[in-house]
């Protein structure tokens, strides 16, 4: 509960106010508008228990044919402004328009930004190399995140991406559908993953094929948890939190993945430019939130390499933005989260935080 309030960071005066719209708010987060979740469930078990022996042209030819299903329905693909106008017509509706808050990102920056990889395969292994090398050229750098029992990843790769600037997640333990399929399989497989996330200093997780159910993820071994899109009909598990913006699954910083996979854009829908992903980060940078993309090394030829670089000089070229890895937004928005906008001993409009980076933002 909360996650109005702790959104916001109102004076405390304020807060109160606010209740009265917190399950509303919470109803997109937790996904509660969905009403065929068992159902989904149980194809879910199902696809991930046959999959083996499906042929990859035939799963992307059952995904294409799946697109003229989906195309219309909720959230709305590739932005749903339902939850930024949940915001606006409350702050309308208490009148709190100019109301003054903690701005979300350090030093008044307009949005936050963060590249992260997905390695699936040993294939990905591969890529690796070659995306650091374009991202670094950017003075970019990205989280990676592996499947520690999929394929062998070499303590050398770890410490050299980690000496380069670049950060270490884990990405599940096998990407077989299963970490998911009951509870009894997801507190087992976390016990090993909490060893692998300790052996490399992985502070964040992101579930295989971002299959996600918000009361287990309370319980991971992470500080930072990344598995829920804020829109994604194409998924094998539909839907999304409809959030631009980091939010709390108990004591677990949730980082949306905010911007379409390329999987999605250039594989399922065989789109022939960057034009989607401008449009969706253009929204987000006027809605001052958190632009999260997954790129995967594991499909990572020519055609994505030569959008890849069109997107990172695209993003270059914007201004006042926060580029940093995931840990550190997580960071962020913890200590956000602990901070307090009251009025000190000469009236004046304070922030009492850890850091001495935050500002003061007007609603």
């Amino acid at each position: 509960m909360d996650q109005l309030k702790r959104f916001l960071k109102l004076p405390k005066e304020y807060e109160k106010n606010i209740l009265i719209f917190e399950q509303e708010f919470e109803k997109y987060l937790f996904e509660q508008y969905q009403h065929k979740v068992s159902r989904n469930l149980i194809f879910l078990k199902f696809f991930y228990s046959v999959k083996p022996i499906i042929p990859r042209f035939l799963q992307i030819y059952l995904r294409q044919k799946r697109v003229k299903r989906i195309k219309d329905s909720f959230p709305k693909w590739p932005i749903d402004t339902t939850l930024e106008d949940l915001k606006k017509r409350i702050l309308k509706n208490l009148n709190l328009e100019g109301t003054p808050f903690i701005w979300f990102w350090p030093e008044g920056k307009r949005f936050a930004f963060i590249l992260t990889h997905d390695v699936e395969t040993k294939q990905g292994l591969k890529n690796i190399n070659k995306i650091c090398k374009i991202e670094k050229k950017f003075s970019f750098r990205s989280g990676w995140f592996f499947v520690p029992e999929r394929y062998s990843v070499s303590d050398k790769l770890i410490q050299e991406l980690k000496e380069q600037g670049f950060e270490i997640g884990i990405h599940g333990l096998k990407h077989d559908g299963k970490l998911f399929s009951s509870k009894k399989i997801f507190d087992e497989r976390m016990k090993r993953i909490k060893e692998y996330a300790l052996k490399w200093d992985a502070k964040g997780f992101r579930s295989p094929s971002l299959l996600r159910n918000a009361e287990w993820i309370k319980e991971i071994p992470f500080e930072y948890d990344s598995s829920f899109p804020d829109i994604d009909p194409y998924g094998p598990q539909p839907g999304g939190c409809l959030s631009i913006f980091p939010f709390f699954i108990g004591n677990i910083v949730e980082l949306p993945v905010t911007l379409p996979q390329d999987h999605t854009i250039f594989v399922i829908l065989k789109e022939k430019n960057i034009s989607i992903w401008q449009k969706k980060i253009d929204w987000i940078e006027e809605m001052n939130g958190l632009a999260l993309l997954i790129v995967h090394p594991d499909y990572f030829d020519k055609n994505v390499e030569k959008y890849y670089i069109e997107l990172l000089d695209y993003i270059s070229k914007k201004e006042n933005y926060w580029h940093t890895l995931p840990s550190k937004v997580s960071e962020w928005w913890r200590c956000r989260d602990g901070a307090i906008l009251a009025n000190d001993t000469d009236g004046r409009l304070t922030i009492s935080s850890k850091i001495n980076k935050m500002t003061i933002g007007y609603l």
